[in-house]
């Protein structure tokens, strides 16, 4: 405990610094470890699009990239398109003007098309 007591009282801004370093080191390996247990369990993998998601979930559950979910869309900057907030379907329908069934029928027909060649490329 003295060693801790002499750090605070002679490098107190080191000893500030190093603990946050810590905190920060410690939270961006917490969310890293839940996002790769998230994206490792194969219900997350090949999921059916529903109102909630947005491109970009949608784009890591069928390995493709958010520019392929939007050209599947027939969207452009789907942040910008809704006009702040995550861009979910339900916000991008509103903001097109189409029917979020219309999305959804779009994605249920061309996402797995569109992700066959990738899982072509895996070995068997």
């Amino acid at each position: 405990m003295s060693k801790l007591r002499y750090l605070w009282t002679h490098h107190r801004i080191a000893s500030i610094g190093f603990t946050l370093a810590l905190l920060a080191a410690l939270f961006f390996s917490v969310s890293f470890v839940r996002r790769a247990i998230y994206w490792s369990d194969p219900a997350h993998h090949r999921q059916i699009p529903e109102p909630w998601m947005t491109p970009g979930y949608i784009a890591r559950s069928w390995h493709l990239t958010i520019p392929e979910v939007e050209a599947i869309l027939q969207i452009h900057n789907g942040p910008e398109l809704v006009g702040g907030g995550r861009p979910t379907l339900d916000r991008i329908a509103i903001a097109t003007g189409r029917p979020v069934s219309v999305l959804l029928d779009q994605l249920a027909a061309s996402l797995p098309a569109a992700a066959a060649p990738q899982d072509s490329d895996l070995p068997q």
